[in-house]
């Protein structure tokens, strides 16, 4: 027999009417959820909109854990293709709204925004077979889809909050690792959606649906995080290339010359603060975003407003900030070492790239050929400029083997990795690696010192790794002993300041 469809095999009564049977069947299949009674409303216009609008609801109420109507599995293929088109549009939506109209409609960005629906597909017909319901297919992928639209505008939104600074503090809150708990939210709102597909007693079933949703699914879908369809493209090109264009080589020309002409001089009797970023890859704009982030908190937080410059290798930049190039990078740190006040003042210097086993950071700023910056040549750069009292923190791999040759009595050195292992989060989409996040986004936020800030930024880095199950970066620091009461005074005068 049967166990799922047990009605399929049950006897009519000779007293029993065909029609008694028919609704005797619908309420047993409406007990499970299962009812298909209800005969289809014609196909006009009007009709597929209210679908949708339902369909919408529907996705609304599965995301926060409640029946969702897809429990039915009585969806179309034109509900799914609506719903799909729904997603597309929606995203467009959003990140127009977050990029501005600046941006571009990223072509390439479509196959890998559909990337989840021929896995989707393939659960549905693996679903179809475990269920023994043809519309099974459909209706599973429909609601998967529809689960996701609201947790994804949810995200959004929270995106175009931050951006506003009285709610700044919620985009410590969206950067990987914590963008995951957004995912997290959509599996368990699909998880209680499928478990409520099994028939009453059918253990096996909702076991077997689980299990394979979080094989098939879930690895891939963590793993894989899909891009905006609208991008910001200013500089650049469809293919994420810098484009050489007049524009471009006419801004360059002067962008760095009028951040260095802009520097103001030290304060005799104050310790001031300089600030240099420097994002070494155009490929990702994680590296662009953690410097912007830590330019903005270092010049309302640091005061280094009037003493910051930042350098970037990214097209979004091309025609607003200088590349950052190894001689880019020399002139900064000498005119910097020109105008701060060297027996008091302190450099804040801060790069982000991707780093190599050789312990080289990663320039690179396609279809330009540049050198990297090496510990020895970075060394060589800051004995050039003459700068007494620096902090210098490298986020990259293997970053920890710039530690021993930076290392100086006026030098306070901070890696977010040692020397032979990884660092981690410079994924496309991020708006921070981890070490930027735990150290610039959630740490120094609390605290002037940057040592405390970065006990607390290696504590919490540690726990992300092992609650991921990554293999530790072991981020390292060093300070020469002339540097330490130098600090103490630059705290003491931010706290003051920030008491008045």
């Amino acid at each position: 027999m049967n166990e799922d469809h047990p009605t399929d095999m049950t006897p009519t009564s000779p007293t029993e009417s065909p029609a008694a049977t028919t609704a005797g069947a619908a309420a047993r299949a409406d007990e499970d959820g299962l009812n298909h009674a209800t005969p289809p409303d014609p196909v006009t216009p009007r009709s597929v909109l209210s679908h949708l609008r339902l369909d919408l609801y529907g996705g609304l109420r599965g995301a926060f854990f409640l029946r969702s109507g897809f429990e039915t599995l009585d969806s179309t293929p034109a509900s799914l293709v609506l719903l799909v088109l729904a997603d597309l549009v929606l995203n467009l939506l959003v990140s127009l709204l977050l990029v501005g109209r600046g941006g571009s409609f990223s072509y390439s960005s479509i196959p890998y925004f559909l990337f989840y629906l021929p896995l989707f597909l393939l659960f549905g017909v693996a679903a179809q077979r475990l269920l023994r319901r043809p519309s099974a297919l459909v209706g599973v992928v429909c609601a998967l889809v529809a689960f996701s639209i609201p947790i994804e505008l949810c995200h959004g939104l929270l995106e175009w909050l931050a951006q506003w600074r009285p709610f700044e503090g919620l985009s410590d809150h969206l950067a990987a690792p914590h963008y995951y708990r957004f995912f997290g939210w959509w599996l368990a709102a699909s998880l209680v959606f499928l478990l409520r597909l099994a028939r009453p007693g059918g253990w096996h079933r909702r076991l077997e649906l689980v299990l394979l949703f979080l094989v098939l699914l879930g690895p891939p879908l963590y793993f894989y995080q899909r891009g905006d369809l609208w991008v910001s493209n200013e500089g650049g090109n469809e293919s994420g290339e810098l484009s050489l264009t007049d524009q471009v080589l006419t801004a360059q020309d002067h962008l760095l010359n009028d951040q260095l002409g802009a520097l103001l001089p030290g304060r005799p009797g104050h310790s001031d603060l300089y600030f240099i970023g420097f994002a070494g890859d155009a490929s990702q704009d994680v590296f662009l975003k953690e410097l912007s982030a830590t330019r903005q908190l270092f010049d309302t937080r640091f005061g280094t407003a009037g003493r910051s410059v930042l350098l970037v290798n990214n097209p979004q930049s091309a025609t607003t900030l200088p590349f950052a190039t190894v001689g880019n990078l020399e002139r900064a740190l000498v005119r910097v070492g020109e105008v701060m006040n060297r027996d008091e003042d302190v450099l804040f210097l801060y790069l982000s790239s991707h780093g190599s086993r050789d312990q080289e950071l990663e320039v690179s700023n396609a279809p330009l050929e540049l050198k990297q910056v090496t510990p020895e040549s970075l060394r060589r750069m800051l004995r050039k400029a003459g700068i007494r009292y620096k902090v210098v923190v490298v986020s990259a791999c293997f970053s920890g083997g710039f530690i021993q040759p930076l290392q100086d009595d006026g030098s306070l050195v901070i890696t977010a990795a040692d020397a032979t292992h990884e660092s981690f989060g410079c994924g496309f989409g991020e708006n921070y690696t981890w070490f930027g996040e735990a150290f610039v986004g959630d740490a120094l936020r609390g605290t002037f010192s940057f040592t405390d800030a970065f006990e607390k930024s290696r504590d919490t880095i540690r726990k992300w790794e092992e609650e991921r199950g990554e293999t530790p970066s072991n981020p390292q620091i060093w300070a020469g002993k002339e540097i330490w009461p130098v600090l103490k005074r630059l705290q003491k005068e931010l706290e003051q300041r920030k008491a008045k």
